[in-house]
């Protein structure tokens, strides 16, 4: 039997190609072909050459599976390419970062597997090089300890690098003394960053880096309970429920995301590797259909519109690995339409689970999420680790999505280095929304104002947001978050709050408040794919394809708008300076006529053909729709009272938001 690292026995396997795993190893060896036409530069390029690792995986695993010497001539050439290259990477962090850590892991795993086909000069020249960036990515990790990525215990380069350096010492075990302190420094590494990561599975960075970094929360959990026989996927309560927060924020035609965070564009979203995984560890039928939906019908679609690489195709291996045919599919029309992940204070929405379904999602919380801020800090002034970087999470508590079908109508501002206020669907004062602006990090660079204003700042409890009601009664949903805590102290916010209200996506509406004990202008931003067209004052129109979208906007006081269009431009990787992702998003904004101390806005949004009758007056909303009213009474100590009526039978339902 043989003792493979990562695969164990690879027997099992191998009498399964040509039965119930036969679907996986064909597109292995469709993969694996795809490298005989790749070009390898004869110097490091001026990029990332992270496919290099995993090329060397897919080959060495379609070689151990066929038997064909194509397979196995083909992972020698890549081989022999990253032999060649004095160091791995490009421009930033060389050597020591993710290009080097994927080819590490690739290579590490593909001398593993193809040991009994390399000659001796051929095994020597590969340990050696194994053995040399191992030691230069174990060296880094210790001297840079408590900052950088060697703690930054919630991001991809954590994971990303600790999983080479943990490939690297598997593979190097029976020949190299230091082997055993990259596996024991990986798993010191990942016991702590298993034990912070949200429990409900929400991921900060948004969906784009969820597949891209968190797949490798996967990776190194397998590795370890094939190694060692630890498992995390029975004790993580993130890696048991992250396939939700995945799936819940897929847009309507499941295709697509919706992107918060930054994302590079929104078909860089799928893992279906990582579905395999869920549903092969915790026999979860709706993770096996999202997979093999994603491999009929998304995959190449997202091979070729995703802008994050090196990409779905390569995580062919992975696939194979992880398929367990004996899931059985479910429909995900069984599962809820509605779910929440309380850490980030993540709310998603659909009308159905159809292909043309509505999805609604918003979010409101504490930077990173709850348990990520909570112990980062603590974490902070207990050990003075820099474990907070947020660099991937936007400004965005009270932002919101909204899409249809394929079609959004609400979007984000995809990756952006250099955050500005109105970038996000936001509620401003003053134009202003966070301490810093124009950062990347922007959170954290806010909360370094403030502790260089006071290194004593309560930064846990009174710089962050919260989800302060929830009701989920059938088909309504009724969500408050309230963000005050986020402004610049110097405004004296009290409240800016906002209120979603919807009964199964017929109409949404957000009932915004702002209290301040000083004057300000209060600006509401809804930045959408597509201009929109004014009706009246307070109204303007989207003719999207999948149906026109009404967008009314009431408020106590009078309003002004405005109409603009953003482009926002951003380097995706340091490691290719030259390689630029650019959005284009359209800004319609409603603002205080003149500065007041409190102001309720309300956003209204309606569809075509749904006959949905809306009036403000006063202090009362109310909405007609098939044959329910419903009635939001607003009262004078910040509060709303939301009456429904079903006309038909005189059931009369009341809920108060405080």
């Amino acid at each position: 039997m043989s003792n493979l690292v990562f695969i164990g026995d690879l027997g099992p396997y191998k009498e399964q190609i040509r039965g119930v795993r036969k679907k996986q190893y064909q597109r292995l060896l469709q993969q694996a072909d795809r490298y005989e036409a790749y070009q390898l530069p004869e110097h490091h390029p001026k990029e990332s050459t992270t496919y290099l690792g995993v090329a060397i995986m897919n080959l060495a695993l379609a070689y151990s599976l066929s038997g064909e010497d194509k397979y196995l001539f083909q992972a020698k050439r890549f081989m022999g390419a990253v032999l060649s290259y004095e160091q791995w990477g490009n421009a930033h962090l060389v050597n020591v970062d993710l290009s080097a850590s994927w080819i590490l892991f690739g290579l590490s795993l593909g001398y593993d597997w193809l040991k009994p086909f390399l000659g001796e000069e051929e095994k020597e020249k590969i340990l050696a090089k194994i053995r040399h960036h191992a030691d230069l990515m174990y060296q880094y990790k210790l001297d840079t300890y408590g900052h950088g990525w060697s703690t930054s215990y919630y991001q991809n380069h954590n994971w990303i690098n600790m999983t080479g350096l943990a490939a690297a010492g598997y593979a190097l075990s029976e020949s190299y003394d230091k082997a055993v302190q990259y596996t024991e420094e990986a798993k010191k590494n990942f016991g702590r960053v298993f034990s912070l990561l949200a429990d409900d599975g929400s991921n900060y960075e948004g969906v784009p880096y969820w597949r891209y970094g968190g797949m490798w929360l996967f990776v190194y959990a397998h590795l370890l309970k094939v190694q060692e026989g630890l498992d995390y996927f029975q004790t993580s309560n993130y890696l048991k429920n992250t396939f939700y927060y995945r799936l819940y924020q897929s847009c309507g035609d499941l295709e697509q995301q919706m992107n918060f965070g930054d994302s590079h564009d929104r078909h860089s979203g799928h893992a279906p590797c990582v579905y395999y995984k869920a549903a092969a560890e915790y026999g979860d039928g709706f993770a096996q259909t999202f997979a093999n939906l994603v491999l009929d019908e998304f995959l190449m679609a997202e091979a070729e519109k995703s802008k994050i690489k090196p990409g779905i195709l390569p995580e062919a291996a992975f696939e194979f690995l992880w398929y367990d045919p004996q899931v059985t599919e479910k429909p995900l029309s069984l599962l809820p339409k509605v779910r929440y992940f309380e850490d980030l204070g993540l709310l998603s929405i659909r009308e159905d689970w159809s292909r043309r379904s509505k999805v609604l999602t918003i979010k409101c919380g504490c930077p990173g999420g709850r348990k990520q801020w909570m112990n980062g800090w603590n974490l902070y002034r207990r050990e003075g680790l820099d474990c907070l970087s947020l660099s991937h999470h936007h400004s965005d508590n009270l932002s919101y999505i909204f899409a249809r079908g394929s079609e959004y109508l609400t979007c984000e501002d995809g990756y952006n280095r250099n955050l500005m206020p109105d970038n996000h669907n936001v509620i401003l004062v003053d134009n202003q929304y966070t301490d810093a602006e124009n950062v990347n990090d922007i959170y954290m660079s806010s909360a370094q104002k403030r502790l260089e204003k006071d290194p004593f700042y309560p930064m846990e409890e009174k710089y962050r947001g919260d989800v302060v009601f929830l009701e989920l009664d059938d088909t309504m949903v009724i969500y408050k978050g309230e963000t005050s805590g986020i402004y610049p102290e110097a405004l004296g916010m009290k409240e800016v709050s906002r209120l979603l209200f919807t009964d199964q996506l017929f109409f949404f509406l957000f009932v915004d408040v702002c209290v301040s004990d000083r004057d300000h202008i209060y600006r509401i931003i809804s930045n959408t794919d597509m201009p929109a067209q004014k009706q009246n004052d307070h109204t303007y129109y989207y003719p999207m394809e999948t149906g026109g979208i009404t967008y009314t906007v009431f408020s106590d006081q009078e309003i002004s708008s405005d109409q603009y269009t953003q482009e926002i431009v951003s380097v995706m990787t340091s490691q290719e300076p030259d390689k630029l992702c650019r959005t284009f998003i359209n800004t319609l904004s409603f603002q205080s006529a003149a500065p007041t101390k409190k102001q309720t806005l309300i956003q209204c949004f309606t569809f075509d053909g749904m006959n949905t009758e809306i009036t403000f007056k006063g202090e009362n909303l109310h909405i007609r729709h098939g044959d329910k009213d419903y009635q939001l009474i607003f009262g004078n100590e910040m509060n709303v009272t939301i009456i429904e009526v079903c006309s038909n039978s005189g059931e009369r339902k009341s809920y108060r938001v405080p």
